[in-house]
C-alpha cells in the first residue's frame, strides 16, 4: 500500500485521536452471529484496542456499542433491520449521528457489498464531495478497499468464515478480518467498514 504524502488534516477522521504516523494493521474477531462480543487487535502488540457488544437485532434497529481497549465507550453503529435497503448510521455517545453508510446499487447482485459513507460536517453542504467508497475487489468481498477521493485508505480481508452451529463449542469466531491501513488514516473509521462488511457476510450470506 501506498502512503499517503499529503496533509493528514484533509483525510476524513470519526474520532480524533484513533489517526497514526504509520502504517497500522488490525484483526477483528467476530465471535459470534449477532455481535455480542467482538474483539479488535493491534497486530503490532497483541493489544486490544477496541470492543464490540450487542444484544442482537430489535425490531426497531441494530445496536453495536464499540468501546475502546479499557472500555469507554466512543460510538453506536445502528442498522434498522436487516434489509439492504436499510442505511447504516453511526452515533456519538450522545446519539447525535455522525456517519451515514449505505449501498450502491445494492440490489445487484454484483454490487450488493459496494457501500459509500459520509461523516457529517455541520451543515449537509460540508458532506457534498466528501464521499468514503468501500469496493469490494470480488463478488464474495474477500478483499475490500476503502478509497477517499481517490487516496486508498485502507485494504480489508475476510481471512475467516466459518458457517457452523455450535460456533463456540469449537472455539470458531463466526468471522476474522484483517485490515491494513494507510499511514493518517482514522482506524475507527475503518473498523466501521469492517463491521458493516462482516454484517453482510453473517446475515446475507450464512
Amino acid at each position: 500500500m501506498s502512503s499517503f504524502t499529503g496533509s493528514i488534516s484533509k483525510l476524513p477522521t470519526l474520532l480524533p485521536g484513533f489517526n497514526r504516523e504509520e502504517e497500522a494493521n488490525i484483526t477483528v474477531h467476530c465471535h459470534d452471529r449477532t455481535f455480542k462480543s467482538v474483539d479488535v487487535l493491534d497486530d503490532a502488540n497483541g493489544q486490544t484496542i477496541f470492543r464490540v457488544s450487542s444484544k442482537g437485532a430489535s425490531s426497531l434497529s441494530w445496536r453495536r456499542a464499540i468501546s475502546d481497549g479499557s472500555g469507554r465507550k466512543l460510538f453506536e453503529l445502528r442498522h434498522m433491520g436487516y434489509a439492504m435497503k436499510n442505511d447504516w448510521a453511526v452515533e456519538d455517545v450522545e446519539g447525535t449521528r455522525i456517519c451515514s453508510l449505505k449501498h450502491v446499487n445494492g440490489m445487484m447482485a454484483q454490487n450488493r457489498s459496494n457501500l459509500d459513507a459520509v461523516i457529517h460536517g455541520e451543515s449537509a453542504a460540508d458532506d457534498i464531495g466528501n464521499t468514503i467508497e468501500i469496493r469490494p475487489r470480488d463478488r464474495g468481498a474477500l478483499s475490500t478497499v476503502v478509497q477517499y477521493q481517490g487516496i486508498e485508505l485502507a485494504t480489508i480481508m475476510n481471512t475467516e468464515a466459518n458457517d457452523v452451529t455450535s460456533l463456540e463449542k469449537k472455539g470458531l469466531d463466526r468471522t476474522v478480518w484483517k485490515a491494513r491501513i494507510n499511514t493518517g488514516v482514522d482506524i475507527s473509521l475503518i473498523l466501521v467498514a469492517v463491521l458493516c462488511l462482516a454484517e453482510m457476510e453473517h446475515v446475507w450470506r450464512q
